[in-house]
């Protein structure tokens, strides 16, 4: 009986150091205010589980009370804080964001307006607030936006921050598709409809290891894509 328990020990330790593995502790917060589910749960490991279950790039856990919050919406605020201290909040391990400074392209430019709406613009850093200087793509039944990695990379998530003025809802049934030469695969699906100032991330099927990275809209006939910022998280 003590063997038993000791292994069921070890095995205990092994996955809550494997859940430690998939998630980082951040120590500094973003501008986003977080609408999650929450519950009270027997461990962390257990509110990694339930992120992993949802393809959650983010949880947060408070540990003196042993209370998850995950399967979250994202809106962009400035000024927000973490609110209270207890809560940790956890990403999926990635080393940086390797869309900035990257060749960018899209399938079209609103009134080919590149001034205005360039999808150089969707990894410049710059988080506009207004409907111009972001990626605006024309009216068409399947607009995407894609970049080149230069190299082939392991592809973690995707975070973009959808349009900040109005019309969020056009984000939706969005596809995330990598290639090594000209044969694209899906890997991750976001389908929303997104809220005006969401913060969208879509995790990527494990392993996902590509050189482009495009987002499609796959459903419906007469869509826009409207990207404000996109960071691609990699190791």
């Amino acid at each position: 009986m003590v063997g038993i328990k000791t292994n069921f020990l070890l095995i205990c330790l092994l996955v809550n150091n494997m859940a430690q593995q998939w998630y980082r502790m951040r120590t500094t917060y973003p501008d986003f205010l977080a609408i999650c589910t929450e519950q009270k749960v027997a461990s962390f490991l257990s509110c990694a589980a339930l992120g992993r279950e949802t393809n959650d790039a983010t949880f947060f856990f408070e540990a003196d009370k042993n209370h998850c919050r995950w399967n979250c919406t994202f809106i962009f605020r400035t000024g927000v804080s973490d609110g209270n201290i207890e809560w940790r909040k956890y990403e999926i391990e990635s080393t940086k964001n390797s869309a900035p400074k990257k060749t960018i392209t899209s399938s079209s430019v609103y009134g080919n307006a590149y001034h205005d709406w360039s999808p150089k613009y969707a990894t410049d850093s710059i988080f506009q607030s207004g409907g111009i200087k972001i990626f605006h793509s024309a009216n068409e039944t399947s607009p995407w936006i894609m970049v080149d990695l230069k190299d082939v990379t392991t592809v973690i998530y995707l975070r973009i921050y959808v349009r900040m003025d109005g019309l969020g809802e056009r984000f939706h049934d969005v596809a995330v598709e990598v290639a090594n030469s000209s044969s694209y695969i899906q890997r991750g699906f976001y389908k929303g409809p997104a809220m005006t100032q969401e913060v969208v991330e879509i995790l990527c099927d494990d392993p996902t290891n590509a050189r482009y990275v495009r987002l499609r809209i796959i459903h419906g006939s007469r869509n826009v894509l409207n990207i404000a910022e996109l960071e691609i998280y990699t190791k």
